[in-house]
């Protein structure tokens, strides 16, 4: 008798999980672990197993409640060491900067902490658990929103001067199109999003520096949107209600964050953007191979 009420209450919850897991979308969620695939997809997801203790005796909702909380534990354990490997500039990490400040360390375990669970599930026979979660990138609530307002204060100066065109430009034709956003075509060259992706002209000097974006469009958009393909990041700019961005190829990476652009492609692009200000609301895409 008692077997057969064990048997119907691990039927019960897994029954019980699958129907909740259902309203969630159907099943677990994509994995995204890698802090670059991280940035184009807008989240890191990673997932966490635990089993039930065998050192006692348990009744079947206790088994799947502590092996849920093991699986929840690992799974924010793992969380941790990516949110570390993010790039903050160059080869600078998240890792980097919390070693150097309390603020950012207690920052980043906040973050862990408030990571949301979006999917669980318990399999009685093998009284194991499987948990999700989950940290958006961008948003008040996300990576972002956490810890750019804390970097920002702590980040160096800049080491090369802002950029400016050697001459002044002579006026663009009436017919000249109005670029209301910038694509970088990186795939050539190996590159890593960070939260601070700067656009170096090819003598060094700064075209465009994401730390002198208001930070409430940091928080938002970041340094900008990532991407594998130029029509994708044509529509995320539509998005952004860019309607007709300027494509531009890298010819560099400096640091393996910082993209660098031809002394003519950097003139176009600094002349582009004294029209419409693109570069100041962060409208810019990085697609990356």
């Amino acid at each position: 008798m008692k077997r057969t009420i064990s048997l119907l209450v691990g039927l019960f919850l897994a029954v019980t999980s699958a129907s909740a897991f259902a309203q969630m979308g159907g099943g677990p969620p994509a994995l995204v672990t890698d802090p670059a695939q991280a940035f184009m997809a807008g989240v890191i997801t990673v997932k966490g197993e635990g089993a039930a203790p065998a050192d006692r005796p348990l009744s079947p909702a206790q088994k799947a409640i502590l092996a849920k909380r093991a699986a929840k534990v690992v799974a924010l354990r793992e969380l941790a060491e990516i949110l570390n490997g993010v790039a903050i500039y160059g080869e600078t990490m998240v890792v980097d900067a919390a070693a150097q400040s309390d603020t950012i360390k207690a920052t980043v375990q906040g973050v862990v902490k408030g990571a949301q669970v979006v999917y669980e599930v318990y399999d009685p026979a093998a009284e194991m658990a499987a948990v999700y979660v989950s940290v958006p990138m961008k948003g008040p609530g996300g990576l972002l929103g956490q810890l750019m307002p804390r970097i920002l204060p702590t980040l160096p100066p800049p080491s090369a001067p802002v950029y400016t065109p050697a001459a002044p430009a002579a006026p663009a034709p009436p017919s000249a199109p109005n670029y209301d956003g910038l694509i970088l075509d990186i795939t050539k060259h190996r590159f890593k999003p960070a939260l601070i992706n700067r656009v170096l002209a090819e003598n060094g000097d700064i075209l465009y520096d994401p730390t002198k974006v208001a930070q409430e469009i940091l928080i938002e958009r970041g340094a900008g949107e990532y991407t594998n393909d130029v029509g994708k990041a044509k529509a995320l700019l539509g998005e952004r209600g860019a309607k007709n961005p300027l494509v531009v190829e890298a010819v560099g990476v400096v640091k393996g964050t910082d993209v660098k652009v031809s002394g003519g492609d950097a003139g176009v692009i600094f002349s582009a953007n004294q029209k419409t200000n693109f570069l100041e609301g962060a409208k810019v895409v990085f697609v990356l191979r």
